[in-house]
């Protein structure tokens, strides 16, 4: 049955908005001003049609006193803060709420964080997001990402993700999955850069008995088993060349055949790719068939690495702060003003992933309510923004310091330029393979600068 949702705000055509962007994903949105939320919610618990979710304006700034009490009064009713800008999401993050809304609001991003905030009780089987399934982020990036989303989910087509480590690759796959006609059928996850090349053949395809000493039944592989649902194929650039032959075969004719069996199998998978590789160049040194480049990136996509967002730090901050509160069973809130400031002046080369390790080691050293700067165990390059650490050599820090300025400098260049190297060159007066040298020393894919 469809959440029912209160909006607590100001102003009327907010509940308009939200309901316009949930549709049928809402039973109905109701609206009221700050005075009356605590009555109308005692008041629709009472009549037995309580609210599912609070969406409450972070202006004025909430209480965690005014959420306990708005949760309560709502009979366990899940209360979503509204907030934009960096220390709008910080503030609203430190008051206990279940989620926090980024605003202006993007539809997807609002059906997934109502969807994941609704009692386990309340919702309908099969398509309910997981916590860990929801993209969070702000500004236009997220926009463009879901924008992207909606339009390549309801298809088959072959999709290539392109994105540093830690970027959050997977998550996007299977946010396309949730969202397409096949969201009840299998996910699954094959990660080409883990499995031993002697054994990926065997994983990906399965073998009939007989095909080999060991194999003394038939077994199924990944492959057949993602039957009607979606394969993941993570680091696709580290599949070796005999496998890549194999797999344009599926995405040629959805047809494959097991080691040591003499008949063709067919199959109906979606195929969804990732890779923080330079495609291009491995197509250019030969380690990667040009053909199949062509076949799995119909419908590329980019994720923008954490230090190219800063603004969404705060929102990750949260959403992690309530992912492991509950494991280890500590009373954190949020993150102090410094400790936010300390996490936003970082670089975080290992994007997301190492901000929630990060987060998650200093919820284990906190003492109080909050994280403070004392509990981030970040490296000693993490200073704050306009401090220069003169406790460490003149030259190691005057490196560091050139290190970012390139990093930057080649970002927004080859951002400006959409990737074209040799535009880019022009532009910055320099020879292009040494930009090209310069941008690989950084870890800068110009694949994820193209224009879409």
């Amino acid at each position: 049955m469809p959440p029912r949702v209160l909006v607590v705000d100001r102003h009327a055509a907010t509940r308009d908005a939200v309901a316009e962007l949930l549709g049928e994903h809402a039973g109905e949105v109701a609206w009221v001003a700050h005075g009356g939320a605590v009555a109308q919610l005692r008041s629709a618990h009472a009549s037995g049609q309580p609210f599912d979710v609070v969406l409450l304006d972070a202006d004025p700034a909430p209480t965690a006193a005014l959420v306990r009490e708005l949760g309560a009064a709502g009979g366990g009713a899940r209360v979503l803060v509204m907030a934009s800008g960096a220390e709008g999401i910080a503030a609203a993050s430190r008051c206990g709420a279940s989620d926090v809304v980024s605003r202006p609001f993007i539809a997807a991003e609002l059906v997934f964080r109502i969807g994941r905030a609704v009692p386990e009780r309340e919702q309908a089987a099969g398509r309910r997001p997981r916590k860990s399934d929801v993209i969070i982020g702000s500004g236009s990036w997220i926009k463009d990402l879901y924008d992207r989303i909606a339009m390549v989910a309801a298809t088959d087509v072959t999709v290539a993700i392109f994105g540093e480590s830690g970027t959050g690759k997977e998550l996007v796959a299977r946010t396309i999955h949730n969202s397409s006609p096949r969201h009840d059928a299998p996910f699954v996850v094959v990660n080409c850069a883990a499995i031993p090349e002697q054994l990926l053949e065997d994983e990906l395809f399965g073998h009939v008995r007989g095909a080999f000493t060991d194999a003394t039944r038939d077994r199924e592989g990944l492959l057949a088993a993602a039957h009607s649902g979606t394969l993941f194929l993570d680091e696709i650039g580290e599949l070796p060349l005999p496998l890549q032959a194999k797999l344009l075969r599926v995405l040629q004719s959805q047809e494959f055949r097991r080691i040591g069996d003499d008949q063709d199998r067919r199959v109906d998978v979606r195929i969804i790719t990732a890779t923080n590789r330079d495609l291009d160049q491995l197509v250019a040194r030969g380690s990667f068939r040009q053909d199949l480049y062509y076949r799995i990136n119909v419908f590329p996509m980019h994720l923008p690495p954490l230090r190219e967002r800063p603004d969404d730090i705060a929102l990750l901050v949260h959403h992690f702060v309530q992912k492991y509160r509950g494991r280890l069973g500590k009373p954190v809130e949020g993150v102090t003003a410094g400790a936010l400031a300390r996490l936003s002046a970082y670089d975080f080369p290992g994007n997301i992933r190492e901000l929630e390790n990060k987060i998650h080691q200093a919820m284990v050293v906190a003492g109080g309510p909050q994280i403070e700067e004392d509990d981030l165990s970040l490296p000693a390059s993490a200073a704050r923004a306009g401090r220069v650490d003169v406790n460490r050599p003149f030259r190691e820090v005057k490196q560091e310091t050139i290190d970012a300025f390139e990093r930057a400098y080649l970002t927004e260049l080859l951002r400006v330029h959409k990737g074209n190297l040799a535009q880019a060159a022009r532009a910055a007066g320099m020879d292009r393979k040494n930009l090209w040298a310069l941008a690989l020393r950084h870890g800068l894919d110009r694949a994820r600068f193209k224009k879409p």
